[in-house]
């Protein structure tokens, strides 16, 4: 297949929904509760959760920030073949956000396979990215829902079209430092994108003293040096500037990219993973 022109979804950025400059404008949260890694299935829940945009510091010195996105016309199945789509071409991720992301690459490009989840989950992106003003290199390691607690009836049972889960990593160090999920809730019109990002969990990957010095690193008062306020402020920016992008454009280049069958496919309730 030829490659996409993918210069008509080169689109320029809109302002963040004004919830999102609410959240920013008050800071970093200490009076909450906030989501724990071992309570991600509370994201399964009806309803939502205190805070849902927002970044909250955690007792334990972590950082949670919760970012959610409206995206009408757009389903769990756009979401699933984006992320396997774009790993591997960075012109393809910096239409995701124009001004932050400058280049992608992947450890194994698995575009020849059809089933859109198992070009990513499993697999590791390496991403050079601004977040804020800082210049990130990081390795995003795509995992199973199920590594969350996220089961496939319990995603099914939620409405949840797919959860996107990764460990993310500091690309060329020994150090894992956080997790995130994207978890894509149908409603009526599209769904809705509840990201969430916990900072702070650093595993060393080093022999012999990694375990030692993992111990040492999530000392709650090294996890709020390792991740101050100003990042989780500067990543729900990041987050919701990338999400709300990818929603303007993401159905006009899935139905280009896959064609009308595609389409009927998910008009009937067709998955491509």
């Amino acid at each position: 297949m030829p490659e996409l022109d993918l210069r008509a979804f080169q689109l320029e950025m809109k302002p963040i929904p004004e919830r999102v400059k609410e959240a920013l404008a008050r800071g970093v949260r200490r009076d909450s509760d906030p989501l724990g890694l071992v309570q991600a299935p509370r994201l399964l829940d009806p309803g939502y959760l205190p805070v849902e945009d927002g970044v909250e510091r955690h007792p334990e010195g972590m950082l949670v920030v919760s970012v959610r996105t409206e995206m009408p016309g757009v389903t769990g199945e756009m979401i699933d073949w984006w992320f396997g789509w774009h790993l591997t071409s960075s012109e393809r991720y910096r239409l995701w956000h124009p001004k932050a992301h400058l280049k992608a690459t992947v450890k194994e490009d698995r575009s020849h396979l059809p089933g859109y989840r198992e070009r990513y989950v499993g697999n590791v992106s390496y991403v050079d990215e601004y977040i804020g003003a800082e210049l990130m290199k990081l390795s995003i390691e795509f995992a199973d829902p199920g590594v969350y607690g996220l089961t496939a009836d319990g995603l099914a049972r939620a409405n949840v079209g797919t959860a996107v889960c990764a460990r993310t990593a500091f690309r060329g160090t020994p150090l894992a430092v956080g997790h995130l999920i994207h978890l894509i809730r149908h409603v009526e019109g599209g769904c809705e994108m509840r990201s969430r990002f916990w900072l702070g969990d650093v595993r060393v990957r080093l022999p012999v003293l990694g375990g030692a010095l993992s111990r040492l690193a999530n000392l709650p008062p090294v996890r709020r040096r390792v991740m101050p306020d100003r990042l989780g402020l500067e990543l729900l920016v990041h987050c919701a500037e990338e999400m709300n992008h990818l929603a303007r454009f993401l159905p006009a280049l899935y139905r280009q990219a896959n064609g009308s069958g595609a389409a009927r496919a998910i008009g009937a309730g067709g998955s491509g993973g």
